[in-house]
């Protein structure tokens, strides 16, 4: 498709870390995402998060206005640890994989377009604004999931697309797309007057 170098697939399908589960820490060594903390600091105690959402995949967790991504295969474990310390557990909306659902694998038919448009207005983004962070991101998805020949079909997140843009931007890019991400995973429902 658009013939990106072995060294560009392989950044391309970065691990999102080992990961550690303790009685009151968890350990993140080799994250990543240079913008996170959790790219310059490995530990974080428990009274550190804000909130672990287990059953997303890949699991997060919250610290501040970040959300940090595990890796799956210790899901049971995570759910333990959160309990254990009395963490909060949340269910975040896909917000990411509404957005990146058109670089999936599968048809992207009008209707559920329509659909999809209409769930991310519910968190306050505009028809523009996903238009726009589509075109941003097409490319380097297309790269992500059809020249690694990853395929993939049942959806993607935000990590998926903080792995496809850190090898098409620099340091301070990144930083700034890292951010904008963020925001958008962050996001709750809109309000309404009902």
């Amino acid at each position: 498709m658009f013939s990106p170098s072995k060294s560009e697939v392989e950044a391309l399908l970065v691990s999102i870390g080992e990961l550690t589960i303790e009685d009151d820490f968890i350990k993140i060594e080799h994250y990543p995402f240079e913008p996170s903390i959790a790219y310059r600091q490995q530990t974080f105690k428990a009274n550190q998060i804000d909130d672990i959402d287990f059953k997303s995949y890949p699991p997060t967790f919250r610290v501040g206005n970040e959300l940090i991504y595990l890796t799956a295969e210790k899901k049971i474990e995570l759910e333990a640890f959160a309990k254990r310390n009395n963490i909060k557990t949340i269910e975040r909306p896909m917000i990411w994989a509404w957005i990146l659902e058109p670089f999936l694998d599968t048809e992207f038919t009008t209707e559920k377009d329509q659909r999809l448009t209409n769930l991310l207005e519910s968190y306050g983004l505009s028809i523009n604004q996903v238009k726009l962070l589509r075109a941003e991101v097409e490319t380097q998805m297309l790269k992500y999931n059809f020249d690694t020949m990853l395929w993939e079909w049942g959806g993607f997140d935000a990590s998926d697309v903080l792995k496809a843009m850190r090898t098409k931007y620099n340091k301070d890019e990144f930083k700034d797309f890292y951010k904008r991400v963020m925001e958008i995973a962050l996001l709750t429902k809109k309000q309404t007057n009902e």
